[in-house]
């Protein structure tokens, strides 16, 4: 096909590109997608969640809560986690013990996310598993290790003042395989230290002994037949009523077991980190990939209403046609917004928004601003702004800064329609300065308030009007990125005040 019936090649290898990219990091982070709709009460898997789940393309997703993959205690964990979705429509997390058909047990992690329409109702689920398995059985053998060095006999062990082993107990024997005629009048370090001896802790142990007369630490040593073995220390020396030293006393736990499985939950904890970046990835890729379709809608729509300049169509059909043309207009400038904001979210997180600041006349900064956002399109009110303290120079990210404020400013815009116009002031207090922004809108119901700041999360009686949930959340982080707080107060049917606190 040639390029005036709209395929290109090379886009379509770049979306083949991407759409593997895609599979690969999903694998590698051993991260899986899957989306329910409730109005056609169907459900969409991912390629990896049938390999964690090992079913095939023709296993009904819906009878995992019906089978023995997950106990009723599972299953109640993930209908209280629907519910909290539901509830709060908000991102929710929880842990999950799956039980696989040939005995083996699984656990993963569920983000459950609210599909919400433009009214802010509910309209299905998106949910990302993560398999955290290999995390989980480190943990527990961890836990088990522990309990079992805690219940062994240590290694007890006497020494001269000259440390001369002069007694030992049987689990010395046992442990370190000496008897006890092989090691009478040795200093112990001359057959336990090794190649791999930490002489640091060698140089600690002298060092605490001589001024402190004890030692607790822990210490790689070997055994008789050359094994590694971890020892956790704990020497005391021994005076006599004058105040010489006659002995010292060592108790040594093998903590071995322990040291193997603090290692490999190391390991798995620094995969896990290297699995949510995967996992920042996979959600940035496919933002991206949102942005080209909704691109190409709007295009199209603009090319069509280019030609309906030059065709002949009856003016009620173009009319027809126009009306619809400003809703999909404003869908797409919606969804594209969204798809923005998941990516800040993305960069913020991955500590990827570096702050260019530089020093600013406050008073300059905030002129400007107001100048430009005092009026919001459709509105017959003007911000009403007074900046109530002497002008300072700030060190400040305008960019970032003026974005948080025209978010701020216009829910208080957007919340308080037909009534008085918000209230935006700046004041100092030694050295920091503070935006407040109040509005006498519907306000905050309290049940709503400790959310406010959370990904996706509306409060209940602003269902009517547009947004994603995200702004708040992103104007907070970024505050944070600067140094600052945000926080507010809130009535409902009486207002919000949102105040912004930043260092000079």
């Amino acid at each position: 096909m040639n390029s005036r019936s709209g395929f290109n090649l090379k886009s379509f290898d770049s979306f083949e590109s991407q759409q593997k990219r895609l599979h690969l990091l999903s694998k590698a982070a051993e991260i899986g997608d899957w989306c329910h709709t409730f109005s056609t009460n169907f459900t969409v898997w991912s390629e990896y969640l049938y390999q964690f789940y090992e079913v095939g393309k023709d296993f009904e997703c819906s009878h995992l809560l019906g089978d023995t993959y997950y106990s009723e205690s599972e299953k109640e964990k993930m209908r209280a986690l629907i519910a909290r979705v539901t509830t709060h429509k908000e991102e929710q997390s929880e842990e999950f013990l799956v039980n696989m058909p040939d005995g083996r047990v699984k656990w993963h992690t569920t983000t459950l996310y609210p599909m919400l329409d433009t009214a802010g109702d509910i309209i299905g689920l998106y949910g990302v598993l993560q398999n955290i398995t290999a995390r989980k059985e480190n943990e527990l053998e961890l836990q088990r290790m522990a309990y079992v060095a805690e219940k062994t006999n240590g290694i007890v062990m006497i020494t001269d003042p000259e440390r001369k082993i002069i007694w030992i107990n049987h689990s010395f024997e046992e442990i370190l395989g000496y008897k006890a005629e092989e090691v009478m009048g040795i200093d112990p370090a001359a057959f336990l230290q090794g190649p791999e001896t930490s002489r640091a802790t060698i140089h600690e142990i002298a060092r605490s002994l001589k001024n402190t007369g004890t030692f607790s630490g822990e210490i790689l040593n070997y055994t008789k037949n050359g094994e590694k073995i971890w020892l956790y220390l704990n020497i005391a020396a021994v005076y006599d009523d004058l105040g010489k030293l006659i002995n010292y006393v060592a108790v040594e736990n093998d903590i071995t077991l322990i040291k193997i499985a603090e290692q490999r939950l190391q390991k798995a904890m620094k995969k896990e980190r290297e699995l949510n970046r995967f996992k920042t990835q996979f959600v940035n890729l496919a933002s991206h990939q949102f942005r080209t379709p909704l691109a190409t809608i709007r295009s199209s729509v603009d090319l069509l209403d280019l030609k309906m300049e030059s065709a002949h169509l009856g003016a009620d059909f173009i009319a027809l046609f126009r009306k619809h043309k400003a809703i999909m207009a404003e869908e797409t400038t919606r969804m594209t917004e969204l798809m923005e904001n998941i990516l800040d979210i993305g960069r913020i997180d991955e500590g990827k928004i570096e702050l260019s600041k530089k020093n600013l006349s406050f008073k300059e900064f905030m002129n400007a601003f107001v100048a430009a956002n005092a009026e919001p399109n459709g509105q017959q009110r003007k911000l009403d702004y007074r900046f109530n303290a002497p002008d300072r120079i700030i060190s400040m990210d305008e960019i970032l800064l003026r974005n948080v404020l025209r978010n701020i400013v216009s829910n208080a815009f957007k919340y308080s329609e037909q009534k008085p116009s918000p209230n935006l002031s700046v004041s100092f207090q030694d050295d920091t300065f503070f935006i407040t922004v109040r509005d006498q809108g519907i306000g905050i119901p309290e049940k709503d308030q400790p959310f406010l700041f959370q990904s996706f999360f509306r409060a209940s009686n602003a269902k009517i009007f547009p947004g994603s949930g995200l702004g708040l959340m992103i104007a907070k982080k970024l505050i944070v990125l600067h140094g600052g707080d945000i926080n507010f107060e809130s009535q409902l049917d009486s207002g919000c005040t949102v105040t912004i606190r930043l260092p000079i």
